[in-house]
């Protein structure tokens, strides 16, 4: 039987319910409802990286300056996915300039992965 994930809970569930067996949402409506930027903000919590990875690309795209914060949030809860930590650093240079930007990169600046913490760190002096 094909499953997929619940896009609020994550949670595996079959492929054509309407509801979330295990938080009730009904996803069919949240997605509808839901500004594809908000859905993709979201998504950055995902369990599987390559939904995380989707969103990271798509935001950069997106070009809203409040996906800074997020978007490092991301690097820093899943600080072993170097590569994800290292999109999240590339996503934030396509965002324009600001205090979001700026604050998202000093954050980067103590991640626990030495390239990303590095690369954090020239990019914040590069702004700075």
């Amino acid at each position: 039987m094909n499953h997929h994930y619940c896009p609020l809970c994550f949670a595996e569930i079959p492929v054509a319910v309407e509801l979330c067996p295990a938080c009730g949402r009904n996803i069919e409506a949240w997605e509808r409802q839901t500004p594809y930027y908000d859905r993709l903000i979201w998504a950055l919590k995902n369990p599987h990286s390559e939904v995380r990875m989707g969103a990271i690309l798509s935001l950069a795209n997106q070009k809203h300056p409040e996906a800074a914060g997020p978007l490092a949030e991301c690097a820093l809860d899943y600080p072993v996915d170097v590569v994800q930590g290292m999109a999240v650093l590339n996503a934030i240079d396509h965002l324009p300039a600001g205090t979001e930007k700026r604050q998202a990169l000093e954050k980067l600046c103590k991640h626990p992965a030495h390239a990303v913490r590095v690369s954090a760190q020239e990019r914040f002096d590069r702004i700075s």
